[in-house]
């Protein structure tokens, strides 16, 4: 229960003016103690001899929290009047158990005597929260505007900080990891909830924006599986073209490294542009090994791949000579097939549930890596979410690009090079994100960043297989 420990002060008129200017911050540094509530300076009615006094009531959290005052923290207190104000100063303490705490009766229709209280607790308001329940000084019935800005600002933190936050994200790397790591959390958007808003945002865009995208020559897509399978056959020979200018355009160049790396990678797009898919064959098995140990011959299938990406599975006479594993592999490659606009939808849906999967894997990879860093797994996990909030406002930058392209065709050269900007970009701001927060050296951190790379392409293909075998199994 709450004790009210009251001191009476007595100070010499002739520094009355003096001790109230010191008496404010004094009271200030007892309220700044653990267990002090508030307080109240009261200056009683003048009486003989008793001119010039102040009494000040403490409000304490309870009998515990005075008792710790009075055996950690009096002494130095009651010094610091002492030597400042000497024999000018007296002072008298009596404290008061307080036995209950009496509310007003409800106001009158029409009066706004609790205008100013919290409409859940009758707490005083002093400010835009209540201090005992926390509750918005607002009424219940807020405006729409108001309600929406709660709801995100609850759920996802979009409020003031957001922008706060988006600024260092998109431009300082390893920024936001070290604040929070350094305490200095408030200040911006979780992580996780970061992380929430941002990825819940792109596949919800995503879903609407990468079917129109989808048959561009730079789709996002395309950016980011590096596919040209949904490419029409006129949109194929325009692509074939600008490849060719640009492998003769380098060709013109100066001999170097960097003429060979440009050459490579357009000569591979090109290579894959021109590739006409083929079926990809199982071969039956020479006469020797043609059969199992029932005597049966095992069975022979084509998958292919059409170039609008649609499965192709064909079947010889011999259906029923398969194995058990080969009949499942084959029924579900052909129920796939068969419902191959619901596979596809699966799959974009479970996508988000599986990055729950591929975060912490990428986190343990960090903390293998960074292992004499001594810091907490939670630390690289931290890490990871905001490399991969970077990764989704990125995409949603990028699909809004692109969707501006084409509707504006005097875009199109921003949409031709948007994909390997954004590429270059995100490749760089992780080796950056690397460098600044775990401060180590460039020669180090380059040597991990290429482990690293390597290793994450390998948890993204766990991951992503693991999406497509969940999908399968869910269809």
């Amino acid at each position: 229960m709450s004790v009210i420990y009251e001191v009476t002060l007595d100070i010499d008129a002739g520094r009355a003016a003096e001790f109230d200017g010191w008496l404010q911050g004094h009271v200030g540094e007892m309220l700044a103690l653990p267990g002090f509530l508030d307080a109240r300076i009261l200056k009683p009615e003048a009486e003989a001899g008793a001119s010039n006094r102040r009494v000040v009531q403490y409000t304490l959290a309870g009998r515990a929290e005075l008792d710790r005052y009075l055996a950690e923290h009096a002494p130095r207190m009651r010094a610091a009047g002492g030597e400042r104000f000497g024999t000018a100063l007296t002072a008298s303490r009596r404290v008061l158990d307080l036995d209950r705490t009496l509310t007003p009766l409800p106001a009158l229709p029409g009066s706004d005597a609790d205008a100013h209280r919290c409409k859940n607790c009758g707490t005083p308001l002093q400010g835009k929260f209540c201090a005992e329940c926390g509750q918005r000084s607002h009424t219940y019935v807020a405006p729409l505007r108001q309600i929406l800005e709660d709801f995100a600002s609850h759920h996802f933190g979009f409020d003031s900080k957001l922008l706060h936050s988006l600024v260092p994200l998109l431009f300082r790397p390893g920024f936001l990891t070290s604040e929070y790591c350094a305490g200095r959390e408030e200040r911006y958007v979780k992580p996780f909830r970061l992380y929430l808003f941002s990825s819940v945002l792109f596949f919800f865009l995503a879903a609407f924006m990468w079917p129109q995208l989808e048959h561009g020559s730079a789709g996002v897509a395309n950016v980011v599986m590096g596919a040209n399978a949904n490419l029409t056959p006129a949109e194929k020979e325009q692509t074939r073209h600008k490849l060719e200018q640009s492998l003769a355009d380098i060709d013109r160049q100066a001999d170097g490294p960097e003429k060979q790396l440009a050459h490579a990678i357009v000569q591979g797009q090109l290579d894959s542009l021109n590739a006409v898919p083929k079926a990809v064959t199982r071969a039956a098995p020479s006469a020797a090994t043609a059969k199992t140990a029932a005597g049966k011959p095992r069975m022979t299938y084509n998958a292919a791949v059409s170039d609008k990406g649609d499965l192709d599975i064909q079947l010889d006479a011999n259906d029923a000579a398969k194995t058990g594993a080969e009949k499942g592999i084959v029924d579900t490659l052909s129920h796939i097939k068969d419902n191959e606009a619901e596979f596809k939808k699966q799959f974009y849906r479970n996508l988000p549930k599986m990055m729950f999967l591929f975060l912490p894997l990428v986190a343990i990879l960090l903390k293998i890596l960074y292992v004499r860093s001594r810091r907490l797994l939670v630390e690289h996990f931290i890490f990871t979410l905001h490399l991969h909030s970077l990764f989704f406002v990125i995409m949603l930058l990028l699909m809004l690009v692109l969707t501006t392209a084409k509707l504006l065709p005097g875009l199109g050269p921003l949409k031709d090079h948007a994909g390997s900007v954004v590429g270059w970009y995100v490749t760089i701001y992780f080796f950056l994100a690397l460098k600044f927060f775990y401060r180590q050296s460039w020669l180090k951190t380059g040597l991990k960043f290429c482990l690293l790379f390597i290793s994450y392409f390998i948890a993204m293909g766990i991951t992503m297989a693991a999406a497509l075998v969940l999908t399968a199994v869910e269809i």
